[in-house]
C-alpha cells in the first residue's frame, strides 16, 4: 500500500434524510464547514448544510452513520469534499462514507384531521415538564408566561426576558392569524442568541413547523405560501447559513424527528411523553426548548382563535 496515499477508512451510512438525498445528488463537491464530538457539517456549493451524524435521529438534512461506526478521523474545516453517486469521500482525512444501502427517511404525514381531545391539558402538563427540567436554559423561562401557567420558583433568563415581548407579540398576531404583520415581526427576533443556530430562530423553526405541517388543523393554509416565501427571503439575510437551511425545511414541514415527535404528541397523544420529551430537550443545548416554545406559540394561540 503507498505510506503517502493510505486507503481510506470506509464508512457505511444507514439513512439518509430526503432532502440530503436529492441535495447531494446535485452536488458534486462541498466543504467541511463544522465539527462537532457528534458528527461533522457539510456545506455544498448551493449553501445547504448537510449533517454526517453518529448519532440515531434522522433529519431531512441529515446522514446517519452506521451505529457500530468507529471513531472518525476528523477533517478540518475548509477541506474539500467529493461526491459522487453512492459516496461522500474526504481525501485529505482520508474518509470513503457509503451510502449505497442507506435507507431514505422522511417523516410520516399526520396521522389525524382533527384536533384531539385533551390538547390543552396535554400541552400544559409537557410543557410544565419540560420547563422544570430546562429552568433557565435558552427560551424555557416564557414557557409558563405563553401558557399562562403558575409554577413556583419561575426563572427567566436574561435572555428570555429580552424576547418576551416581541414573542407576546407575535402570539397576539398568531391568535388573529395575520401572517403578513407576524412576517415583519419575525425580524425582531431573527438571528438573536448564540451558537451555531441562535434562539430566536430555533423559536421560529418551531413555530413555522408546526404552521406547516398541521395547517390543516390549525386553518393557517391562506396565505401561508407568502409567509414562506417571505421568511426565508428575510433570513437568508439577517442569520446563519445553517439556521435558513432548518427555516426552509420547516416551511416545507420537515424537521429533526426529535421535533416532529414532539410536534405530533402535542397534537395528537400519540407517543411516550416522557420519551418524547427527553429527546426533544436533548436537541441541542438549549435549541429542543426554544423550539418548544414556538410550537407551543403557534398551537396555543390558534387554540384561542
Amino acid at each position: 500500500m503507498d505510506k503517502q496515499n493510505p486507503k481510506p477508512r470506509l464508512f457505511h451510512a444507514r439513512s439518509i434524510g430526503s432532502l440530503a438525498n436529492e441535495i447531494l445528488s446535485a452536488s458534486p463537491t462541498a466543504k467541511v464547514r463544522g465539527i462537532t464530538s457528534r458528527g461533522i457539517f457539510l456545506q455544498t456549493e448551493t449553501n445547504w448544510i448537510i449533517y454526517l451524524s453518529k448519532e440515531g435521529f434522522r433529519g431531512p438534512l441529515t446522514v446517519n452513520l452506521d451505529r457500530h461506526t468507529p471513531a472518525l478521523d476528523v477533517p478540518s474545516t475548509g477541506e474539500v469534499v467529493q461526491i459522487s453517486p453512492g459516496q461522500i469521500s474526504i481525501p485529505d482525512a482520508n474518509l470513503l462514507i457509503s451510502t449505497k444501502k442507506a435507507s431514505i427517511w422522511q417523516p410520516n404525514p399526520p396521522g389525524t384531521t382533527t384536533r384531539q381531545t385533551g390538547e390543552s391539558a396535554r400541552l400544559k402538563t409537557f410543557v410544565s415538564n419540560a420547563y422544570l427540567q430546562k429552568k433557565g436554559s435558552g427560551l424555557s423561562g416564557l414557557l409558563p408566561t405563553l401558557l399562562d401557567i403558575q409554577m413556583e420558583h419561575t426563572h427567566a433568563s436574561q435572555s428570555a426576558q429580552e424576547f418576551t415581548d416581541d414573542i407576546l407579540s407575535i402570539q397576539k398576531s398568531l391568535m388573529r392569524a395575520n401572517l403578513p404583520v407576524i412576517s415583519k415581526k419575525i425580524t425582531t427576533v431573527l438571528g438573536r442568541g448564540g451558537g451555531l443556530t441562535p434562539s430566536g430562530d430555533d423559536f421560529l423553526v418551531g413555530m413555522i413547523l408546526t404552521l406547516n405541517r398541521w395547517k390543516d388543523i390549525l386553518k393557517v393554509s391562506e396565505g401561508l405560501d407568502v409567509f414562506n416565501r417571505q421568511i426565508i427571503q428575510t433570513a437568508s439575510g439577517k442569520t446563519t447559513t445553517l439556521s435558513v437551511n432548518l427555516i426552509k425545511c420547516a416551511t416545507m414541514g420537515l424537521a429533526d424527528e426529535r421535533l416532529i415527535n414532539a410536534l405530533d404528541f402535542l397534537v395528537s397523544g400519540i407517543g411516550d411523553q416522557e420519551a418524547v420529551m427527553n429527546d426533544l430537550l436533548d436537541w441541542g443545548n438549549s435549541s429542543g426548548v426554544d423550539a418548544l416554545v414556538g410550537m407551543v406559540t403557534a398551537l396555543h394561540s390558534n387554540a384561542q382563535m
